[in-house]
């Protein structure tokens, strides 16, 4: 399951294609574009939120998850379908089948506890985050049984049990994501030229940036021990624009700027600061875009983002570590998406 040599997940490389112009994708239809997240900072973004708001937001959370994993599992099992003949296995093998191999991209470990008509009961150890597996678990019963699901969690943040019964709860919540878009995207670079491990194929890259806890369901940045998740890269713009539908637009600009402390404090907290262009340059093993201009030395300088995974999170993630490097306070003057590019500006404050 894991390369004995460099560490990383077969059903990862196996399964993903990392390309020049700073993405991942499934290697197979419907190319599903993928990602390395920060899961501490999402948990800190969503626990910042709601202090800020003095109102939970775990529902939101949930519900942009939720129609996400449903889009997501929905085109999986319509791929089984089409390359079977029409023949998908029974439900409860088809739920076998979607979840549990989550522990390996460090999403949580599960243990089914019961299967029936009405519902199902799950044990979860080391959940990644509990609103964002509750939507993650409910979409995928949707995709399975063609019914609406509601997941319940009882427990704290490392174990607990999770009842998922039919409910409209989650689908009942307003802002759904654009359902025009499509979701997979059809491969257009050149794969990413770098080291590669020999055992794997693999990008060098990518364990040393991270390392696997098989025990503990983990993906650990190596530099930080922060913890990191592999998921796919449109249900974490799926949760951000529920929260922006839901909450009103100015909660983006709060949104970046929770990303932009937690970013300015990771990369502070490391003796001398971040070196720019190693992290900068580490984006594509991510799965994060490739950023092109990069600022040396210049404060005040401006550079461009391609194929950011999102703009929200990169933009704020970009500014921190700068503030960081800079030992100082620096203003953006610009920050705008434009198709596949996101354009930043900053200058000292």
């Amino acid at each position: 399951m894991y390369c004995e040599d460099c560490g990383v997940p077969h059903g990862i490389t196996r399964g993903n294609i990392w390309y020049a112009d700073g993405t991942i994708t499934g290697r197979h239809p419907p190319y599903i574009k993928g990602t390395f997240f920060d899961v501490d900072e999402l948990n800190c973004l969503f626990r910042s939120l709601s202090e800020y708001l003095d109102y939970d937001i775990s529902d939101i959370v949930a519900s942009g998850k939720y129609h996400d994993a449903k889009e997501y599992m929905g085109a999986m099992i319509g791929k089984m379908h089409e390359a079977s003949g029409g023949k998908i296995p029974p439900d409860e093998e088809l739920y076998r089948m979607m979840l549990y191999p989550i522990s390996i991209w460090g999403v949580a470990i599960v243990e089914f506890k019961s299967i029936r008509p009405e519902g199902m009961v799950i044990h979860v150890k080391y959940p990644y985050s509990v609103p964002l597996l509750c939507g993650d678990v409910a979409g995928v019963a949707d995709a399975v049984t063609g019914r609406e699901h509601r997941a319940v969690w009882e427990g704290d943040g490392e174990e607990g049990i999770m009842t998922v019964t039919p409910d409209h709860g989650y689908a009942a919540t307003s802002g759904r994501i654009d359902e025009g878009i499509g979701y997979g995207v059809e491969p257009g670079a050149e794969e990413l030229a770098c080291e590669r491990c020999e055992a794997c194929g693999a990008p060098r890259g990518v364990s040393e940036l991270f390392a696997w806890d098989r025990e503990r369901c983990r993906i650990e940045e190596r530099s930080s021990g922060r913890r990191y998740c592999f998921n796919n890269t449109r249900g974490i713009t799926a949760v951000l624009g529920m929260l922006v539908g839901e909450l009103g637009e100015d909660i983006e600009e709060k949104m970046v700027d929770i990303a932009r402390e937690y970013s300015r404090t990771l990369y502070g907290e490391r003796a001398g600061g971040p070196r720019l262009e190693d992290e900068l340059e580490g984006f594509p093993f991510r799965g994060w875009g490739k950023v092109v201009g990069v600022p040396a030395g210049d404060r005040g300088s401006s550079f461009n983002v391609e194929n950011p995974y999102n703009e929200v999170l990169v933009a704020g993630r970009v500014w921190g570590m700068l503030e960081a490097a800079a030992e100082g306070s620096l203003r953006i003057t610009s920050r705008a998406g434009s198709g596949d590019t996101l354009r930043l500006a900053f200058e000292p404050s």
